[in-house]
């Protein structure tokens, strides 16, 4: 079955230009062989649906939205046009090790009682400063942990699963946008099991994301994220009550302001130091110094603002 097995790999893109094709490529050089690359571009305003257009593999089939939809629809697009008894996700910003899909359909041969299959992941930067990223490989606790709440230890981009997975459809989040790939995981959890492989087999790429339009809550929301998201899950599993209906969308507002309020009041300086370590995280130090200066006009003879100067001009960020 592992030979023969048709794999359906999901590549979304969008504005991408600068590294689709690396990725494209990571795809393309797979030791297995029998694989299908489905790639569908966002409506995105760069060049990356020329460059994408200028790898030619009959293996390669390219969908586009001429407008941006947005992630969740996307990957349901993509899901509705997945023919792999397989499917594994790629994104068009990320690589993938030569031996990926083969040691994936390995993994799930080898356990059929596991409907997801994840690895270990290396994080690399502009610079090619890279960090491992370990991931749960023992399957009962990081199945437990959609349960728990106890962040589940297993990332998005690495997985590979059996087709029926992509019947759980994305969903919009509404007012927090870095999550999507997060409520996913744990809707799955409800009805399928979970597991990683004991290998590095993804490279995470962390670049530029640009905070500089910022306006006063919204990209803090993000901040929440996680508090967010167990909010839903919760709701969901053990109320019945789906927290995305338009019906509740007042009451997923109210909760990130009340949280935003209760984080601002016992640490007044947190936007501005988020959204510093964020966009230095991302290799913008001038628009990281313009958060610390904030905090530093606001209060400039408290240590905060220093403190926040002294970590953005001397740590690295993962």
């Amino acid at each position: 079955m592992i030979v023969t097995s048709l794999v359906s790999v999901l590549m979304p893109a969008f504005n991408c230009a600068n590294y689709v094709q690396e990725a494209m490529h990571s795809i393309l050089n797979q030791s297995y062989r029998h694989f299908e690359l489905l790639i569908w571009d966002d409506g995105s305003t760069d060049n990356t649906l020329a460059k994408i257009k200028e790898i030619q593999d009959e293996r390669i089939t390219l969908y586009c939205n001429k407008t941006n939809l947005g992630y969740p629809a996307t990957m349901n697009a993509l899901f509705a046009v997945v023919k792999g008894v397989f499917v594994m996700i790629q994104d068009a910003d990320d690589l993938s090790d030569p031996y990926r899909i083969e040691k994936l359909m390995q993994t799930l041969d080898q356990n059929p009682g596991t409907d997801l299959a994840g690895s270990h992941l290396i994080k690399f930067y502009r610079n090619r400063k890279a960090f491992k990223i370990i991931s749960e490989l023992n399957i009962n606790q990081l199945n437990n942990s959609f349960t728990d709440y106890t962040r589940p230890d297993i990332t998005f981009g690495t997985l590979l699963m059996r087709k029926h997975v992509t019947k759980i459809p994305f969903r919009n989040l509404k007012f927090v946008t870095r999550a999507q790939d997060i409520d996913w995981l744990f809707r799955v959890s409800e009805q399928y099991r979970f597991m990683n492989c004991d290998a590095y087999l993804y490279y995470y790429r962390q670049h530029h994301e640009s905070m500089s339009n910022a306006n006063e809550r919204e990209p803090v929301y993000n901040y929440f994220f996680w508090e967010y998201i167990c909010l839903i899950s919760q709701h969901r599993r053990e109320k019945g009550i789906d927290l995305l209906l338009p019906a509740y969308e007042k009451q997923l507002l109210d909760f990130l302001n009340a949280s935003f309020e209760n984080k601002k009041n016992t640490d007044p300086n947190f936007r501005e130091r988020y959204l510093a370590y964020r966009a230095k995280r991302n290799g913008q130090t001038q628009e990281a110094l313009s958060f610390v200066w904030q905090i530093i006009k606001n209060n400039p003879l408290k240590r905060a603002g220093y403190q926040c100067l002294y970590k953005v001009l001397f740590f690295n960020f993962r």
